[in-house]
């Protein structure tokens, strides 16, 4: 039997987290909505300035440099405002990112203690059968495990993926401000780009959620026979007990080994992808320029300069790369998700149901022996009341 197949026979119904989990965390998170906002707006600033300051590279290469090239005595402060303004650029951009990485503490632990206090408040109410029919170790895998991959989602992932896809946007609009033609290459480009990247991300995907599920069932095993160590080195149980964690282990060992395998080469293909584009745009735009040829951008037509090939081949590297980072943060995306899924799943347990209170009493027994009647003195028989329950019964029961 293939490991998949052994997954889905001893995990049943666990292979993807349950519809509505997103919506669920994002109901915690906006109970900070105000520094939330305030996050947004960071991030905004932060793409807004990445993609002006390459923009601003065509005006400072085509305006400032190239003007002074082979000037004997050329004057140097027109060019010193113009880097002085695109280092102010760049500075606004490090202070928004600084910003948003400082705020987004408080919401991440303060959403993870919500969640940690209701699902603990939750636990507390359910019935005792639960805690039979559920291995502890795997209970506390929820307050461990999942919680920590919903805190990396929280702080890295959400907000990482919405700056990225800023970013990208940003960078895709100052493409078409300089050219058109060249801007639709990249589209394509990128189109190829994105069936190369799904396919390895819904691989490594699917085998980070496996690794959560078997994260789990593994703490659970260490947990119970921690537990019950007595009790197997009393049966002599050792050699059995050390099987099956080895086969609990093995699952664990591959889940991980091929999730983190693929989703360590998202990244490196994104990059190299990311490099090809680059050559490409690099020659087929100096052949353009060279030929005379004029470019269409949303400024009108005009010549391919140096300055607009080097702002297009910089705001290629501003495109691609956060497609790569999109990607790769998918797959965390995806396994805080399965670990958030599995916490609502607990939270969504029924609670234990007040069947009233019960009272010892004496009974007299009928003539068949089986009926009971309450009565006000010591007969010898005694039975158990249930009364005022939630379904509003009475009844006795020996």
């Amino acid at each position: 039997m293939s490991n998949d197949q052994s997954f889905k026979n001893r995990k049943p119904g666990m292979g993807k987290a349950e519809p509505g989990t997103i919506k669920r965390i994002f109901s915690y998170i906006f109970q900070y909505k105000w520094r939330v906002a305030a996050i947004v707006i960071c991030i905004l600033i932060g793409a807004a300035a990445q993609a002006g300051s390459a923009l601003f590279l065509q005006s400072l290469i085509d305006t400032y440099i190239l003007p002074m090239v082979g000037e004997t005595n050329p004057d140097w402060a027109p060019l010193l405002r113009a880097i002085s303004l695109m280092g102010c650029l760049y500075l606004a951009g490090i202070v928004a990112s600084w910003a948003w990485q400082w705020l987004i503490v408080t919401v991440e632990q303060g959403t993870l203690k919500k969640i940690r206090d209701d699902m603990f408040a939750h636990q507390q109410k359910l019935p005792i059968r639960y805690f039979d029919s559920h291995e502890h170790g795997d209970i506390m895998s929820h307050y461990t495990n999942d919680t920590d991959t919903l805190r990396q989602a929280i702080s890295q992932s959400f907000p990482q993926m919405f700056s990225s896809i800023i970013s990208a946007l940003a960078a895709l609009l100052s493409m078409l401000w300089l050219s058109i033609p060249f801007t639709a290459f990249v589209i394509v480009f990128t189109v190829l780009l994105y069936f190369i990247v799904r396919k390895i991300v819904s691989r490594s995907g699917r085998y980070f959620v496996k690794q959560q599920m078997w994260i789990g069932d593994v703490n659970a095993f260490v947990e119970e026979s921690v537990n019950g160590q007595k009790v197997i080195k009393v049966f002599n149980h050792e050699d059995a007990t050390q099987k099956t964690f080895d086969e609990k282990n093995e699952e664990l060992f591959e889940a991980s080994a091929e999730a983190n395998t693929w989703g360590n080469v998202t990244m490196p293909v994104v990059g190299n992808m990311g490099y090809l584009l680059y050559i490409l745009l690099a020659i087929i735009g100096a052949a353009v320029s060279l030929s005379g040829v004029n470019d269409l951008g949303l400024t009108g037509v005009k010549p391919l300069t140096l300055g607009t090939l080097v702002s297009l081949l910089t705001l290629s590297r501003s495109f691609i790369n956060p497609i790569g980072q999109v990607s790769q943060q998918l797959t965390m995306v995806m396994m805080a998700l399965a670990g958030a899924s599995r916490i609502f799943k607990l939270m969504d347990e029924p609670v234990e149901s007040d069947n009233g209170t019960v009272t010892l009493v004496n009974v007299e027994l009928g003539e068949d022996g089986r009926t009971m009647r309450e009565v006000d003195h010591e007969t010898g028989h005694w039975a158990w009341k249930r009364e005022e329950g939630d379904d509003g019964t009475r009844s006795l029961k020996a």
